[in-house]
C-alpha cells in the first residue's frame, strides 16, 4: 500500500512537472506537442501545432512567444509580427526575449550586407548579390521581430540600392521617413529621385525625368538649401523646357503648343535664384555654376515666351554674378 502510494505521488508530481516546465499549468496537447517542437527546432510543426493550441490557450504568452519564433524562422513574418505584439500584449516577460532574438537577426542581417560590400569591392557581383539578398531576408524577419525598428528598414532600403532595386529601395525609404523624420533620410531619398532623373533626362525621357525630379522636390523634411532639392527643382524647369523645344521643333505637330510647358519652366525657375542665394554673401562653385545655368534656361524661356523685359533683366543678372 505504501508502495502504491508512493507511485502515486511521483505520477502525479511528474505530471505537475511537465506542465509547469511549460508554463504556468498544463496547456492543450496541441500547445504541449508544438512547444516540444520549438525545443526540437522543428518550426514547421511548431507553428502548426502552436497556432491549434493557442486558439484555446489564448493568455499563454510563452506559447505566442515560440509561435512567432517559429513564424520568422519559417519565413512567415506578417503572422510573426501579430503573434509577438500578441505575447507582449499578455505581459511582458518575454520582452527581453524578443529583444535579444531581434538582435540577434538583425546583426546577421549586418554581416551578411558587409559581406556583400566586400564582395562588391573584390568585383564579384554574384557573391555580392547573394549576400544582399541574404541581408534583406534577415532584415525583414528582425522587423517582423521589433516593427518598430527604424534601423532594419533602413538597411533593407541601403541592401536594395546596392542591388540597383531603386525603386524598391525609394519604396522603403519613404516608408519609415514620416517615422524617424530625419533630414539624413530625406536627403538620401531626393538623392535617390535626383540620379532617376538623371538618368532619365539622359535617355531625353523628358516625361519620367518631369515624374523623378517632381517627387525629389516633394521629399518631406528636405532642406531647400540642399542642393539635391536646387538640382531637382533646376532639372524640372529645364524639362519641361525641353519638352517646349521638342514641341516646337516638331513640324508635324502644327497645332501643338509649346508656350505651356515653356511657361510652366518659368514658374519653376524664376523662385531658384533666390533659393540658392539665401542670406549667403558668397556661393560656391557648384551654387554659381547652378545659377549660371538656371539663368541661361530662363533667358531663353522669356524669349520664346516674348517677355523681354524679363529677358534683358535676367542677362544682367548673369553678366552681375560673372563679374
Amino acid at each position: 500500500m505504501r508502495q502504491i502510494t508512493k507511485l502515486s505521488y511521483v505520477t502525479i508530481g511528474l505530471i505537475f512537472f511537465i506542465c509547469g516546465i511549460y508554463f504556468n499549468g498544463c496547456t492543450t496537447m496541441e500547445s504541449t506537442t508544438g512547444k516540444l517542437a520549438y525545443q526540437q527546432k522543428d518550426y514547421e510543426k511548431a507553428v502548426r501545432e502552436l497556432s491549434k493550441g493557442l486558439e484555446t490557450d489564448k493568455t499563454d504568452d510563452e506559447g505566442w512567444y515560440m509561435l512567432g519564433y517559429s513564424q520568422v524562422e519559417i519565413g512567415k513574418y506578417d503572422d510573426a509580427q501579430k503573434s509577438f505584439k500578441t505575447c507582449l500584449s499578455i505581459s511582458d516577460k518575454f520582452a527581453q526575449n524578443i529583444k535579444f532574438y531581434w538582435a540577434e537577426k538583425y546583426n546577421f542581417g549586418i554581416n551578411s550586407f558587409n559581406d556583400g560590400t566586400k564582395s562588391l569591392g573584390k568585383k564579384d557581383s554574384v557573391m555580392a548579390d547573394k549576400y544582399f539578398h541574404q541581408s534583406i531576408n534577415y532584415f525583414k524577419a528582425s522587423t517582423a521581430i521589433i516593427p518598430d525598428s527604424i534601423i532594419s528598414y533602413q538597411m533593407i532600403g541601403d541592401a536594395y540600392n546596392y542591388l540597383g532595386k531603386t525603386d524598391s529601395a525609394l519604396f522603403v525609404y519613404t516608408s519609415i521617413l514620416d517615422k524617424s523624420k530625419s533630414k539624413a533620410d530625406a536627403i538620401m531619398i531626393a538623392n535617390l529621385f535626383y540620379k532617376a532623373g538623371m538618368r532619365a533626362r539622359a535617355n531625353e525621357q523628358w516625361d519620367q525625368a518631369l515624374d523623378m525630379f517632381q517627387k525629389a522636390t516633394e521629399v518631406n523634411y528636405l532642406p531647400k538649401e540642399n542642393i539635391y532639392y536646387q538640382a531637382s527643382l533646376f532639372n524640372l524647369g529645364y524639362a519641361n523646357y525641353q519638352i517646349a523645344a521638342k514641341i516646337a521643333a516638331d513640324t508635324s505637330h502644327k497645332k501643338s503648343d509649346y508656350k505651356p510647358n515653356l511657361q510652366k519652366c518659368v514658374d519653376i525657375l524664376e523662385p531658384l535664384p533666390k533659393i540658392i542665394q539665401g542670406n549667403k554673401t558668397t556661393l560656391t562653385d557648384t551654387e554659381k555654376s547652378l545659377l549660371t545655368t538656371t539663368y541661361d534656361v530662363l533667358y531663353n524661356a522669356y524669349d520664346g515666351l516674348g517677355m523681354d523685359a524679363k529677358r534683358d533683366e535676367v542677362k544682367k543678372k548673369k553678366e552681375e554674378l560673372q563679374k
